[in-house]
C-alpha cells in the first residue's frame, strides 16, 4: 500500500495519521471547507496557505470594517487559528506564501519552485492540496503549482486533493469531485478495494481511489464549530454542504484543458478572470519549467 492509499484508509476508519503531510491550500478556511473534520487526526502536518486570503481590490475587506488590506488579512489568519483551536488541530504548523487573493495566477512558475523546494525541505510522504474544479482561480493555481513542483522532483510525495466546489448545471456543488474525463490521465487501474465502517468508505473506481467521508453527529458539530469562525467568509461557507468530506489520490491532470465543460464558477463571479486566461498562464508555466 502506497503513502497515499495508506493514508486514505486510516482517515476512512477514523484513525490517526503519523505520516508526514503538507497541505497546500489557497485561503484561510479551505483546509476547514475540504478537511475540516479529518485535522486533528494528522500528527505531523504543515498547513501551507499560497494567498493572503484578501484581494487587491478591497471590496471585502471594506464590506467587514477594515481600513487596509493587511488589517483584512491579518483578521483572516486569527479566524484560521481559532478554527485550528476549535477543530482540534492547534498543534499545526502554519505558512502563508502571503501572495495577494484572486492573483496565484500571475505565480505559477515562482510558486512551483517555492513548494518544490519546501517539500523537499519538509519531505511529507503526502501532499493534499486542491482538486482542479474551476471554482476559484486560487484553488486551481495551487493544485497547478503542487502538481508542477512534484514533476520537478525525482521521488516525490503522494499528491491527495480534496473536493471543495464547482458548477454543475448552473448551480454551485461543494463535496463532490468532477467526474474523471478524457482530459485526465488516468492514474492506477487496479487501486485495492477496503470495505471501511462508521459511514466511510474507498471507492475504487478505475482510475482513483477515493475515501468518502460521511461526518458523524460529533464531526458535523466540531466542523460547524471551526466554520462558525470564519466571520468574514459567512457569506460563502453557509452554502456549502457540511455533512460529508471527499479525499482521494489526485489524477494526472491536463491542466490546458478546462476543468469541464460551459461556466466556471469563478466566471461568475464578476472577477474580469477567465478560464482561458488561467489556461494560458498554465501553458506558458509549463513552457517556462521545461514541463511542456
Amino acid at each position: 500500500m502506497s503513502p497515499g492509499e495508506e493514508i486514505l484508509a486510516r482517515l476512512a476508519a477514523r484513525q490517526r495519521v503519523g505520516n508526514r503531510v503538507v497541505i497546500v491550500a489557497a485561503h484561510p478556511d479551505d483546509e476547514t471547507i475540504g478537511l475540516g473534520a479529518q485535522l486533528r487526526r494528522l500528527d505531523d502536518a504543515l498547513l501551507v496557505h499560497v494567498t493572503n486570503g484578501a484581494p487587491r481590490d478591497g471590496h471585502d475587506a471594506a464590506a467587514h470594517g477594515f481600513a487596509t488590506l493587511a488589517d483584512y488579512a491579518a483578521a483572516r489568519r486569527r479566524e484560521l487559528a481559532a478554527a485550528l483551536t476549535e477543530g482540534d488541530a492547534d498543534h499545526f504548523r502554519t505558512l502563508c506564501l502571503g501572495i495577494v487573493d484572486q492573483e496565484a495566477m500571475h505565480h505559477l512558475p515562482s510558486l512551483a519552485r517555492q513548494l518544490r523546494e519546501l517539500f523537499l525541505q519538509e519531505r511529507p510522504q503526502a501532499v493534499v492540496t486542491h482538486a482542479y474544479e474551476g471554482g476559484h482561480p486560487d484553488h486551481d493555481a495551487a493544485a497547478f503549482a503542487v502538481h508542477m513542483a512534484c514533476r520537478l522532483m525525482a521521488k516525490p510525495p503522494a499528491i491527495l486533493e480534496m473536493a471543495l466546489y464547482h458548477r454543475r448545471e448552473g448551480r454551485l456543488v461543494s463535496g463532490e469531485f468532477l467526474p474523471i474525463a478524457s482530459r485526465r490521465k488516468p492514474g492506477r487501474t487496479n487501486p485495492p478495494a477496503e470495505r471501511l465502517t462508521n459511514g466511510s468508505r474507498l471507492s475504487p473506481g478505475r482510475e482513483i481511489l477515493c475515501a468518502t467521508l460521511a461526518l458523524n453527529e460529533d464531526e458535523v458539530w466540531r466542523k460547524q464549530q471551526m466554520i462558525d469562525c470564519f466571520t468574514t467568509q459567512r457569506w460563502l461557507l453557509m452554502q456549502l454542504d457540511t455533512t460529508i468530506e471527499r479525499v482521494r489520490i489526485a489524477p494526472d491532470y491536463e491542466f490546458r484543458s478546462p476543468p469541464h465543460a460551459g461556466e466556471l464558477h469563478y466566471e461568475t463571479l464578476g472577477w474580469g478572470i477567465t478560464g482561458a486566461d488561467w489556461r494560458c498562464r498554465a501553458a506558458a508555466t509549463l513552457a517556462e519549467l521545461d514541463l511542456d
